[in-house]
């Protein structure tokens, strides 16, 4: 199930709501109004290297993905 960004167009509030599909209608947490307005989500990228900023990049976990850490935060 999609996690989708809305502004209610009633009340004004921003929730995030956990949806059956993209197209499903959804209703406000707060007021119950089904007036909403789907706002752009943001995303994430992967990479294949730890961050430039990590001292240990060459040997990073997450480069290698096998999810230890080397303290640069980037996982």
């Amino acid at each position: 199930m999609p996690i989708f960004n809305y502004k209610c167009k009633a009340c004004g509030i921003e929730c995030e709501l956990l949806v059956p599909r993209f197209d499903s209608e959804a209703e406000c947490p707060k007021c119950g109004s089904a007036d909403l307005e789907k706002l752009p989500s943001r995303f994430a990228a992967v990479l294949n290297k730890g961050p430039r900023s990590c001292a240990n990049r060459d040997v990073c976990p997450s480069a290698h993905k096998c999810g230890g850490n080397c303290g640069c935060g980037g996982h």
